[in-house]
């Protein structure tokens, strides 16, 4: 005969053990599923960097591999008739430009917004940044190379200047002030053809840039090391990385080791992308740098 026992139940030192144990799981499991968010924002953005990359070669593929314009006015806005045309319309100093979707996926303006009609895919979930004045999100958080892409906007004041040949690269060097005229030093690139020298997986085209810096759609990365200065900052949105998209279509995050791994002050360079800004000297050494300049051109 089987004798028939009380019905069992947790102890008091049992049910200790159970809140105990799920206590420390919580512990363990919180600050994973605390960086849930920046990790979900640092794969939308490099989402968003395959899709800008991808227009940008479709747009190649459809003009001869002509490289769509990089040469925006950075300091005002210009006619909205479509006699200006660049491969992302507007300049972020002017918040209208600022706050404006319209002009993203309008392809008489926008040149990729032909292959991509997503105003979106231009910001960066991270980018927390407001236009100043409008207390907005801004509608881009990402610019172009400066040695990439063609001239429009200076062929309609420079004649002589042909539309679709190469930008100048004014910026690159070998001085530490913006060249006039084509960079006799450094290369630039109408074509992904013309890419040999660093190549085209090399070669980034487009990067998640500053909200301290950014104005027109170009991203400006000084060559001189002697001494290293800074024209333009990458942004540092995903825990002191950037989204980066490279001529051959792959996109990755880079971290960044010391120049571009804090949000730079106001007073350095391009404070919110105003005119008269001086570049910011680079830390001695700089491993920033040394990352990003050959990854940016190379010498003629």
């Amino acid at each position: 005969m089987i004798e028939k026992t009380g019905a069992s139940g947790f102890t008091l030192v049992e049910l200790a053990v159970v809140i105990a144990t799920l206590a420390v799981l919580a512990a363990l499991l919180l600050p994973a599923l605390a960086g849930t968010k920046p990790n979900t924002q640092a794969f939308q953005c490099l989402e968003n960097q395959h899709q800008l990359i991808l227009a940008w070669q479709m747009y190649a593929q459809d003009n001869s591999d002509i490289l769509p314009p990089n040469d925006y006015p950075w300091t005002s806005t210009v006619a909205t008739d479509g006699s200006v045309k660049n491969w992302v319309f507007g300049t972020e100093y002017q918040p209208l430009n600022a706050i404006s979707t319209a002009i993203l996926v309008n392809p008489k303006l926008t040149l990729l917004a032909l292959y991509n009609t997503n105003p979106a895919v231009y910001h960066c979930p991270a980018d927390t940044s407001l236009v100043p004045g409008q207390k907005v999100s801004r509608t881009r958080s990402v610019s172009m190379n400066s040695a990439v892409g063609t001239i429009w906007f200076t062929h309609i004041y420079s004649p002589t200047i042909p539309a679709g040949s190469p930008v100048q690269g004014g910026w690159l060097g070998p001085g530490t002030s913006f060249i006039g005229g084509m960079n006799p030093t450094y290369r630039t690139y109408g074509k992904i053809t013309q890419m040999t020298k660093p190549g085209p997986s090399m070669t980034w085209v487009i990067m998640d840039e500053n909200p301290t810096t950014i104005n027109d759609g170009s991203l400006a990365v000084n060559m001189n090391n002697s001494p290293g200065v800074i024209i333009d900052y990458p942004a540092n949105y995903h825990n002191g990385a950037a989204g980066i998209s490279f001529a051959d279509g792959h996109a990755e995050t880079h971290r960044w080791r010391d120049a571009f791994a804090a949000p730079p002050a106001t007073a350095l360079s391009g404070a919110t992308g105003g005119p008269g800004s001086v570049p910011a000297s680079a830390p001695p050494n700089c491993k920033d740098l040394a990352w990003l300049q050959p990854r940016t051109t190379a010498l003629r």
